[in-house]
């Protein structure tokens, strides 16, 4: 897919120590001012419960921030105030952490929007070397997605990292999205139209890491 606009998605994992999570909560709610003074926002925190499909440490969260333009993004990390509150609340807070700045993608979806009553999945999406791959995933992907909403599935975010930081790879793209239920999730997992198209999904990518948590925003 190809990237559109000048809205930024900071994409976190988040790995916190063990006793510094009120530390790393204080850190939250600071940077959280700040950054509302760029016209930014802390759009969904992820707190994961499994890893569904892939092999990783389980991290803490999974913060989804938005930001108008990389502009407004460098300016928010380069601003001394929250430069002081990063060093005094989140570095030592923190055990490890990801960070994956991302761009909206050109896929066409009906865009929903959950609560934290939903069950979320997000999405660590790394395609094979060579461009048919990219192809074969985005025909896979269309497919699912007429089966998806019949089941309760519905799309929050469908963004292409651009840059990264951190010990994990930074993946092609990254999906968001809500669940009705648990019981619907797995309905979907053994209906027989999905079940055929998980072997062309699975020939296109080289990972997948596919969360499943809760929202606490």
């Amino acid at each position: 897919m190809e990237t559109k606009n000048q809205e930024i998605v900071n994409v976190a994992l988040i790995y916190i120590k063990d006793g510094e999570e009120a530390r790393f909560e204080e850190y939250k709610k600071k940077g959280g001012a700040i950054l509302e003074k760029y016209d930014g926002k802390i759009e969904r925190i992820i707190k994961p419960t499994m890893l569904a499909k892939g092999d990783l440490e389980l991290p803490n969260e999974i913060h989804f921030a938005r930001y108008p333009s990389i502009e407004v993004f460098n300016k928010f990390n380069e601003d001394p105030e929250f430069i002081k509150i990063r060093n005094e609340y989140a570095i030592p807070a923190l055990k490890d952490i990801s960070i994956f700045t991302s761009r909206n993608t050109d896929f066409k979806f009906k865009k929903e929007t959950g609560d934290k009553r939903k069950t979320y999945g997000v999405a660590f999406i790394y395609f094979n070397e060579g461009e048919q791959f990219a192809k074969q995933f985005a025909e896979y992907h269309d497919d699912v997605c007429e089966i998806m909403p019949e089941f309760g599935t519905h799309f929050e975010r469908f963004i292409a990292p651009f840059q990264s930081k951190g010990t994990i790879e930074q993946p092609d793209e990254i999906h968001r999205f809500y669940f009705d239920s648990m019981e619907g999730l797995q309905q979907m997992g053994t209906d027989e139209r999905m079940k055929a198209l998980f072997p062309k999904r699975d020939a296109s990518l080289k990972n997948l890491y596919f969360f499943i948590g809760e929202a606490s925003l």
